[in-house]
């Protein structure tokens, strides 16, 4: 149980990368095409997930299910350290247009 608890959690913080990718996405897209383009963003990803069911399903006919499990974790491990270097890869401390407007240097706590 305990290694299936961090397994999860280690799920979750890979996930919770995700937030901080929209930001990054909105930022590369022109204003006035940003609600287009995160309905897109959106789609897709359904999709991809939709399709990765599915080989999951796929695979699982054919390989020990346990394997396809395992093999589906590498993926999506491997596919996030590409994500995460690809993000760290970009320009440090840039300030997004929203930070900009909504005042980067304020906090939640800050009154």
């Amino acid at each position: 149980m305990p290694l299936a608890l961090a397994a999860l959690a280690l799920a979750g913080m890979g996930a919770s990368y995700v937030i901080g990718l929209d930001q990054w996405f909105v930022d590369a897209v022109p204003p006035e095409l940003r609600g287009r383009a995160m309905t897109l963003l959106t789609a897709g990803l359904m999709t991809i997930q939709g399709a990765g069911m599915a080989l999951a399903g796929l695979a699982a006919e054919f390989f020990p299910v346990h394997h396809v499990v395992a093999g589906s974790g590498i993926i999506g491990t491997v596919t996030t350290l590409l994500v995460v270097a690809e993000v760290r890869r970009t320009t440090p401390g840039q300030v997004s247009d929203t930070e900009r407007r909504d005042g980067a240097d304020r906090h939640m706590t800050s009154r």
